[in-house]
């Protein structure tokens, strides 16, 4: 892995034996700079980069993109926007002409922002039908207390009323400057990539930066009903550790030993001795400005009650007691056979390495994880557990209603 300027341009380089590309431009802004009036302007602006440019029209961005065997598409995340290709090695140059034609160029006409309008709203009303996803939105927006962890897609009512300037002056003031990195993974050589810059993307200021301030956390109840759903759902959340606390890996592999797959003390209690639902994980998100230690399941109603104790018994027992060498040897094994799959693809390994770089890490991601799940001991799970489970928890549950 390489960091490099490239024409006053972040790079991000790493040669792999793939014969696909994947190529990322990463922008250090999301959904949470957003206020209550703009929600959903970062994921708006997504969607309309993709619906024509100076060159293309949105079925040419599609067409020209298939012809090179490329699969084009972004994402926006509370915290970062990513726009993506892979194609074939051999079609690099190619590949970098779209992607960045379709960040640099988008010109956000008239017609298709009113139609985006409307397929943002059949997005929302998707999700929304999801229980799962339902409870999420509404139980991170209501434990991060200052409003940073809102819906990344907005509401109804933003999305309908966000205007073209709006999503215009949010682009020209945060796309840009030290906002952005590239980060390319695949067979190919250096210099070819640092042409593929030159000749297709040109590096603009940016006026404003991901500035957050951290979140206060807000524990207590979040109890919620919403008609026509037969299965409740569950979710426990406790603060975790930011991204570049040193005991971030730790926390993980600890949340692993409790809910990470059909081994862990959850699933083995609750799913495999109980029965009372199909499954129940638990996993860490984090962002700028807020992190969350997540215990979720979807049961029956009548489950609820008997699924919280007993979370809350094995949390507990986590706390006080120390897991087994054969526990923390299966976790290991797990979470570095996932990561190490993951990076087998050049998507994967830009995954795993991209992000980080972004938010500041100068270590490569994907050896920094390897070298780091493999130090954990079970004193360190154990501690990790302690400090976690001390802090007061959001309980929220869907049922019904």
């Amino acid at each position: 892995m390489k960091l490099l300027e490239v024409n006053n341009t972040r790079l991000l380089f790493h040669r792999n034996h793939s014969d696909v590309v994947n190529i990322q431009i990463l922008t250090n802004i999301g959904s949470s700079l957003e206020g209550p009036a703009t929600y959903g302007a970062a994921h708006f602006l997504e969607h309309m980069f993709f619906k024509g440019t100076s060159r293309r029209d949105a079925k040419k961005i599609n067409r020209d993109a298939n012809l090179i065997g490329g699969k084009l598409n972004a994402w926006t995340w509370f915290d970062q926007t990513v726009y993506h290709i892979t194609a074939l090695r051999e079609r690099l140059d190619e590949a970098f002409e779209i992607v960045c034609d379709v960040y640099q160029n988008a010109i956000f006409p008239a017609d298709e922002l009113e139609k985006e309008r409307e397929v943002i709203v059949s997005e929302m009303r998707r999700y929304d039908d999801d229980p799962g996803s339902y409870l999420a939105d509404r139980a991170y927006g209501h434990f991060c207390a200052n409003g940073i962890a809102h819906p990344v897609i907005g509401t109804e009512q933003t999305v309908r009323t966000l205007s073209r300037d709006t999503l215009m002056a949010f682009k020209e003031r945060y796309y840009g400057g030290d906002n952005v990195l590239i980060s390319v993974v695949g067979n190919v050589g250096e210099a070819a990539v640092a042409r593929a810059i030159e000749r297709h993307f040109a590096s603009r200021p940016a006026a404003g930066t991901m500035a957050i301030e951290p979140t206060p956390y807000q524990g207590g109840d979040l109890p919620l009903t919403k008609t026509d759903i037969q299965e409740a759902r569950y979710s426990l959340l406790y603060p975790a550790l930011p991204y570049p606390h040193p005991d971030a890996t730790r926390q993980d592999v600890m949340s692993f030993v409790l809910g990470g797959d059909s081994s862990a003390l959850l699933f083995e209690r609750i799913r495999e001795e109980l029965g009372l639902c199909y499954g129940i994980y638990a996993g860490v998100s984090r962002f700028d400005g807020f992190a969350v230690l997540e215990v979720a399941t979807g049961c029956a109603p009548e489950n609820l009650a008997t699924i919280d104790e007993e979370t809350q018994t094995i949390i507990a027992r986590l706390c006080e007691e120390r897991i087994d060498e054969e526990r923390l040897t299966m976790v290991k094994a797990a979470l570095l056979s996932g990561l190490r799959m993951t990076a087998e693809t050049s998507n994967g390994y830009n995954r795993i390495i991209a992000v980080p770089v972004l938010k500041g890490e100068t270590e490569n991601p994907y050896e920094k994880k390897n070298r780091e799940i493999q130090e954990v001991t079970i004193d360190d799970v154990r501690r990790l557990a302690e400090s976690t489970f001390a802090a007061p928890p959001l309980h929220a549950t869907l049922v019904a209603g």
